[in-house]
């Protein structure tokens, strides 16, 4: 069964530290802790932010493709 995008977005949050996402204690480190303990769903937001960090997942995180000859492979 092929992952949903919230799958491929939720193995991303745990390859990345909170610390790097937003300020500890902030409304915004509070809802990524939210959603990674499975209290929250991603949001559009949420699921920019991790694109913006990762540009070479970017498409794989949307489609669940991988395009190595543009560099857009998976974690």
């Amino acid at each position: 069964m092929a992952q949903s995008m919230a799958d491929r977005a939720m193995q991303l949050l745990e390859l990345t530290s909170l610390k790097d996402l937003a300020e500890v204690n902030s409304k915004e480190y509070v809802r990524w802790q939210s959603i990674k303990r499975g209290r929250a769903r991603f949001a559009v937001d949420e699921l920019e932010q991790l694109a913006e960090r990762y540009p070479q997942f970017r498409w794989w995180l949307i489609t669940g493709e991988v395009l190595p000859g543009i560099g857009q492979t998976r974690p």
